[in-house]
C-alpha cells in the first residue's frame, strides 16, 4: 500500500501564540495604521472594522490550508 501525501511537504502547524502573532504581522502591515484624533466617530470605527475584518478572513485562510493540507484518512 502505499501513501498519497507526501508528508514532508506537509507544514508544521505554529502555536496559538506564533499564529496570533503571524495573523496579526499580516493585519498591520496590509491595512491602514494611522488614525487621527480629528476624524469623526464613523471613520475610526470603519478603520477599525477593516482591521477586525480582515483579521477574521486571515484567521479563516489559515485555518482553512491547514485543514485542506491534512492527509484525509480513508474509513473501510
Amino acid at each position: 500500500m502505499t501513501s498519497l501525501y507526501n508528508f514532508k511537504k506537509i507544514e508544521p502547524v505554529p502555536t496559538a501564540s506564533d499564529f496570533i502573532d503571524i495573523i496579526l504581522s499580516k493585519t498591520q502591515r496590509k491595512t491602514p495604521t494611522v488614525i487621527h484624533k480629528n476624524y469623526n466617530i464613523g471613520r475610526i470605527r470603519q478603520f477599525y472594522m477593516r482591521k477586525v475584518k480582515f483579521t477574521q478572513d486571515s484567521f479563516e485562510e489559515k485555518f482553512k490550508n491547514i485543514l485542506e493540507e491534512f492527509p484525509k484518512l480513508e474509513v473501510k
